[in-house]
C-alpha cells in the first residue's frame, strides 16, 4: 500500500511539474512567435483572388502604380519628369534602398539626386530580397543609368534563402517569393515562385513546407524554427539553438547566417547575386557598386563587441573583386557616442530617418566623386557639400 502511495504521489509530483514546465514553455512559444523565430498558423487577410490580383510571379510583388512614377522609380522631386531627365545613377534594393518612413524630398535618393545634379531613380522595394531586388535589374532593359547601385541591408542575408517572407517577417499579406540556390557546381539556379491553386493557397498557411521544400525557414528543418503547439516544451527544446544565440547572446537574428559552414549556405548564395549583379551591369556596359547598409542591430552589436556582424561578407567580396561601399564604418564615425535613433527611428520599423537618409546620400556621394564613377556621364554639379561630421543631426 505504501508502495502504491508513493507511486501515486510521485506521478501526481510529476505531472504537476510537467504541467508548469508547459506552461512556461507555451509562454516562451509565444515569446519567439512574437520575435519571428517561432512558427503559428500563419494569418491573412486576404482571399486567394486578392493574391492573384497583387501577386507578380517572377518579382513576388511590386509597387502600386500610385507609388512610382512613368518609369518606374520612387518619384524624385529634385527631377521630376522621368522623361525628361535621364537617370545618373539607379539604385536596387528593398526599404532602406527605396527611403520608406520619409517623404520623397527626404528620401537618401533625392537627396543624392541634388548633390549630383543628375536624377537618381530608386528602384527600391519594400521587402525584397537581394535575389528580388537582381531579378528587377534583370528584368529593367530601359534603365539608362550608367551607375546601378545594389543596396544590400545586413539582414537580407536571411531573406536570400527564404521564399515566404511570412516565416520570418509580420505581415496578413501573402509574400511569396523566388530564390536562388546552389548547384553541386557552385552555380546560381533559380527556384521560381510555386503557381498556386487555392486549395494550394489555403494549405500554404498550415504546411508551407509542402509547398516550398527549398525555404530555409519552414518549420521542422535546419534552421530550427518549430509549429509552436503542444507539447510546447518539445518545440522550445528543439529551438533552442536560436534561443541561445539569439536571445541570450543577445545576437542579432541574421548573425549565424554569416558564418562559414552555415546549413543555409545564405552567404555563399548572397555573394554569388551580388558577382552576378555586376557582371550583368558590366555587360551593359554599367559600372556596378553594391552599397552595404547596416541596421541598427549590427551598429549595437558593433558597440558591444568591436566586431561587425556581416565581416565576413566584406572579406569574400573583397577577396573576389566586388567593388563595395560598406556605410558602417561612416555610420560610427558620424555617431560618436550618439544614441542609434539619431539615425533609425523606432516609429518608422527602425529605417533611417531623415538624418539617416542625409548621411547615406552624403556617403555615396563622396564615394561617387572620389572615385570618379560617373566620369563619362558628364559635368557633376559644383554644389558644396558638408563634410560628413558637419552634417546637421
Amino acid at each position: 500500500m505504501r508502495l502504491r502511495t508513493r507511486v501515486l504521489f510521485g506521478l501526481i509530483i510529476f505531472l504537476m511539474v510537467a504541467g508548469v514546465a508547459e506552461i512556461m514553455a507555451y509562454l516562451k512559444a509565444r515569446q519567439l512567435v512574437s520575435y519571428n523565430i517561432g512558427f503559428n498558423p500563419l494569418v491573412t487577410d486576404e482571399s486567394h483572388n486578392d493574391y492573384q490580383l497583387r501577386h507578380h510571379p517572377r518579382l513576388g510583388w511590386t509597387p502600386a502604380p500610385e507609388q512610382v512614377d512613368a518609369v518606374g522609380s520612387r518619384p524624385i522631386p529634385a527631377f521630376h519628369d522621368p522623361l525628361t531627365s535621364t537617370a545618373c545613377v539607379a539604385l536596387y534594393g528593398d526599404s532602406f534602398t527605396e527611403g520608406a518612413g520619409v517623404d520623397h524630398e527626404q528620401a537618401w535618393s533625392n537627396v543624392l539626386s541634388v548633390l549630383l545634379n543628375c536624377r537618381v531613380a530608386n528602384f527600391g522595394v519594400s521587402g525584397y530580397g537581394t535575389d528580388q531586388a537582381y531579378l528587377s535589374f534583370m528584368d529593367n532593359h530601359k534603365d539608362p543609368a550608367r551607375l546601378v547601385i545594389l543596396g544590400f541591408l545586413t539582414e537580407n542575408i536571411m531573406r536570400n534563402v527564404n521564399q515566404l517572407r511570412n516565416l520570418i517577417s509580420k505581415s496578413t499579406a501573402c509574400l511569396l517569393k523566388p530564390r536562388f540556390i546552389l548547384t553541386g557546381q557552385g552555380e546560381l539556379h533559380l527556384v521560381p515562385i510555386p503557381p498556386l491553386t487555392e486549395a494550394d493557397y489555403n494549405q500554404l498557411w498550415q504546411d508551407p513546407e509542402r509547398l516550398l521544400p527549398r525555404d530555409f525557414f519552414v518549420p521542422g528543418g535546419p534552421s530550427h524554427y518549430q509549429k509552436m503547439r503542444f507539447p510546447y516544451t518539445y518545440r522550445i527544446i528543439k529551438a533552442f539553438p536560436i534561443i541561445y544565440n539569439n536571445l541570450l547572446l543577445k545576437r542579432p537574428t541574421f548573425f549565424d547566417f554569416y558564418q562559414a559552414g552555415h546549413p543555409s549556405r545564405a552567404i555563399e548564395v548572397t555573394v554569388g547575386i551580388m558577382k552576378e549583379f555586376c557582371r550583368e551591369a558590366r555587360l551593359r556596359n554599367k559600372q556596378p557598386l553594391v552599397l552595404i547598409i547596416p541596421t541598427h542591430f549590427d551598429l549595437a552589436h558593433y558597440r558591444r563587441t568591436g566586431v561587425w556582424v556581416y565581416q565576413p561578407l566584406i572579406d569574400i567580396l573583397a577577396k573576389q573583386g566586388v567593388e563595395f561601399l560598406d556605410a558602417g564604418p561612416l555610420f560610427v564615425r558620424y555617431l560618436g557616442e550618439a544614441k542609434l535613433e539619431t539615425l533609425y527611428s523606432p516609429a518608422i520599423q527602425n529605417h533611417l530617418n531623415e538624418a539617416g537618409n542625409r548621411l547615406l546620400a552624403k556617403i555615396v556621394y563622396d564615394y561617387i566623386t572620389q572615385k570618379d564613377l560617373l566620369k563619362k556621364h558628364g559635368q557633376l554639379s559644383q554644389v558644396k557639400v558638408k563634410p560628413v561630421a558637419e552634417l546637421p543631426e
